[in-house]
């Protein structure tokens, strides 16, 4: 479905074009989101939903909007609103996990996670001209970074390319595996957490000449929930600040 959408004209695909206005909901052409400024914009396109938020809250207004949906494919809508849909229960299954671990009751999450400022979304790397040569380093396909938020789980097709950086500073991969998600804690919840959990950090090198396509999905709590506050670590003194200021804050400062 992807595959299919991405190949549709560019001028088809800017009618739904991801802006602030949109909620952060839409298109974004190739060059459009930097992850990584010592390496600029990233060679990729993508396109992102997000669930419907209802509370009136201020740190909810940024969220409120509808989703952006093209003509063609017109299959893509009920797959992607159905994919988000069950993406959600697996996030809060997989947080009933993070509390318990934390030492918390394992439904502590449950109502911070009703009305998830949560994003799907589809990306292309597209076809690069050739692998790099022996001793050179691959064509860059997304700039090394951390998500910003809670939990991202992601599904990959079998090109490769994702890397993981360890706490040593080593870049090891993480390929591929049938029928399974890769998840990556955010920034927001090693904020959350004093830095209990931390945040990991990624990129995409290109490893082979065909397009790549991946399926992230950005799981964060609900946008009124403030952040800082399950500890007594050093953070926990901070102001305190919610899940949707934060992502505000850092959705401004990527896109092109």
């Amino acid at each position: 479905m992807a595959a299919e959408f991405f190949a549709r004209p560019l001028a088809e695909k800017m009618a739904v074009a991801l802006t602030r206005d949109s909620g952060f909901r839409g298109y974004f052409p190739f060059d459009g989101e930097v992850t990584d400024p010592a390496v600029g914009a990233d060679p990729k396109e993508g396109f992102d939903i997000a669930g419907d938020i209802v509370s009136v809250l201020p740190a909810a207004a940024p969220f409120r909007a509808a989703n952006r949906w093209p003509s063609y494919p017109a299959e893509l809508r009920s797959v992607l609103t159905d994919y988000h849909a069950a993406m959600c229960e697996v996030g809060r299954a997989i947080s009933g996990g993070f509390a318990l671990s934390l030492g918390l009751k394992q439904g502590f999450f449950a109502d911070k996670l009703d009305q998830p400022t949560a994003i799907l979304r589809l990306l292309h790397y597209p076809p690069i001209p050739a692998s790099a040569l022996p001793g050179e380093l691959p064509p860059n396909g997304c700039g090394a970074h951390s998500d910003y938020g809670y939990l991202t789980m992601l599904a990959q097709d079998r090109q490769g390319g994702l890397q993981v950086q360890t706490r040593d500073g080593a870049w090891i991969d993480a390929p591929p595996i049938d029928g399974a998600l890769v998840c990556n804690i955010g920034e927001m919840m090693a904020l959350w957490t004093d830095g209990v959990f931390s945040a990991t950090p990624h990129r995409v090198v290109r490893l082979r000449a065909e397009s790549r396509y991946s399926i992230p999905f950005f799981f964060h709590p609900n946008p009124d929930v403030e952040i800082g506050r399950l500890s007594d670590g050093p953070q926990s003194a901070d102001p305190l600040v919610t899940s949707g200021e934060y992502l505000l804050s850092r959705l401004l400062g990527a896109y092109v």
